[in-house]
């Protein structure tokens, strides 16, 4: 059993853990996703014979909690190919959010996230209601560039292939924007329904 600060480690329901030397002092400490959307990070302060973890902070993003809704699934990889390891998140609407290092390796930073985007300007998701996605980053097929494997609450697992060559014409660009746009409206809609419902509890009361 793992020991957080010696006690038994619980990161959440739904905990998503990986392992990585976060911050470059050899040893390897975890990262965990959960149910709450946030990301908590365990540093090692204990030894390969006898491995012991601090307790955890919460993943800072603009010196704020990183929270990605719910059900939160990390995977370091450096992405962009620039030496950071960065971070990629799946969650429960099965998207899958880039984090990029802007710090260093031994003490990664991040002041924002995004979506990942397919080719044709839409964005990488697994299909489905609740999908609840997973990732995993490897060369499939061997062609020097890394792709993306997806798995969800269905159980597929989903390749999404690299493009060799990233070409936004005037028809991508549009298409991206209009995306980013429905996705904004989306959020506006759903602050607005609660708002709404709050004001109708109130009223009742």
């Amino acid at each position: 059993m793992i020991l957080d600060d010696g006690t038994p480690m619980n990161a959440g329901e739904r905990a998503t853990p990986v392992a990585d030397d976060w911050n470059g002092d050899g040893k390897i400490d975890i990262l965990a996703g959960s149910m709450d959307g946030t990301i908590k990070v365990y540093i090692h302060k204990g030894t390969d014979s006898e491995p012991r973890f601090a307790l955890p902070y919460h993943l800072q993003l603009a010196d704020k909690d990183f929270d990605v809704g719910t059900r939160s699934a990390p995977r370091i990889h450096d992405w962009n190919e620039d030496g950071l390891k960065d971070i990629l998140v799946g969650e429960v609407e099965g998207y899958v959010y880039f984090l990029k290092n802007i710090g260093t390796n031994e003490a990664p930073v991040f002041d924002r996230t995004e979506k990942l985007f397919l080719k044709n300007g839409n964005f990488v998701r697994y299909p489905g209601r609740g999908p609840r996605s997973r990732l995993f980053v490897t060369d499939w097929n061997n062609d020097g560039i890394d792709d993306l494997l997806l798995g969800g609450a269905d159980g597929r697992v989903m390749l999404f292939p690299a493009s060799p060559e990233i070409t936004v014409t005037p028809r991508i660009a549009f298409n991206r924007m209009l995306t980013a746009l429905k996705e904004s409206l989306i959020k506006i809609r759903n602050i607005a329904k609660g708002y709404a419902k709050m004001l109708k509890n109130s009223i009742r009361q």
